[in-house]
């Protein structure tokens, strides 16, 4: 599809995960704890700090990208927008530029169900669900 920026690029992962820790030399990214929600005996809720990584290709020169949270049953009310910058090399259409977004102290105000959406010029790109539950009545023993 294509945008002012020449196309919209391909996202070819999002993960949210608890950090990121990228290799000084390789520039490997290792995500550390992944996770799809949070277990929390009331709301709201802060969770201290969270990353949502994602991974692009097919972009051409600097596009800028947002990361949006939303509540499921109010979706056009932004909760949190975050903005990014991916910058593609150019000449290398298969080329894979990775961003990390950095969430710190996001107060999740109920239960229920949520979406990350990664945006290009508000087109989405992709989107990772996310739940905000309470924790079981019984756990189940650790195995070990």
């Amino acid at each position: 599809m294509t945008s002012r920026y020449g196309v919209h690029p391909e996202c070819l992962a999002l993960v949210v995960c608890e950090t990121v820790i990228e290799d000084f030399r390789s520039r490997n990214k290792s995500l550390i704890n992944m996770f799809n929600g949070i277990l929390a005996p009331q709301t709201p809720v802060r969770h201290d700090r969270m990353c949502a990584f994602a991974a692009f290709t097919g972009g051409r020169g600097q596009v800028p990208i947002s990361l949006r949270l939303v509540r499921d049953a109010a979706w056009d009310e932004d909760l949190m927008r975050l903005g990014g910058q991916v910058d593609f090399p150019p000449n290398d259409p298969n080329a894979v530029v990775d961003l990390v977004f950095e969430i710190r102290g996001f107060v999740f105000p109920e239960f229920g169900a949520y979406t990350f959406q990664l945006l290009a010029e508000e087109h989405i790109l992709a989107m990772r669900r996310f739940n905000v539950s309470k924790p079981p009545e019984e756990l189940p023993p650790a195995m070990g």
